[in-house]
């Protein structure tokens, strides 16, 4: 029994870690592909897309203007900084004339980035700033 409980000290916290950074990347890698989705709906319909991150009731609600459906990311990301609005016109450039950098932050201060290229490129990376 006491092998058991100290294999579960070490192992808990250790679970707890990974689960956030694996809600992390996810809800990054959710963010990345819903971004270009947006840019893709910009492009067929022929309309500007705007793109509106919102911290609500502690979650991050991103809402795409009735092009998508909105979505909510994970529990585990409980910030962002950049934006909070994101453009792509209708030939799917985003609205702006340099890099537009987004950062998720997890419960435990993990940070992975977006940036969008003025080309209207979605990229991210699991760091605090993508290259």
């Amino acid at each position: 029994v006491a092998i058991v409980g100290i294999l579960a000290m070490v192992a808990v916290p250790n679970y707890i870690q990974w689960n956030a950074r694996y809600q992390l990347k996810q809800g990054t890698t959710e963010l990345a592909g819903s971004l270009t989705l947006a840019r893709m709906a910009a492009m067929n319909r022929n309309l500007a897309v705007t793109v509106t991150l919102a911290l609500v009731s502690g979650r991050v609600n991103v809402d795409f203007g009735g092009a998508l459906a909105p979505i909510l990311l994970p529990q585990a990301i409980v910030g962002f900084t950049g934006g909070p609005t994101v453009q792509f016109t209708r030939q799917g450039l985003s609205g702006s004339s340099t890099n537009v950098p987004l950062t998720l932050v997890s419960q435990q201060g993990t940070v992975y980035s977006l940036v969008i290229t003025p080309a209207g490129k979605v990229n991210w990376c699991a760091r605090a700033s993508c290259p």
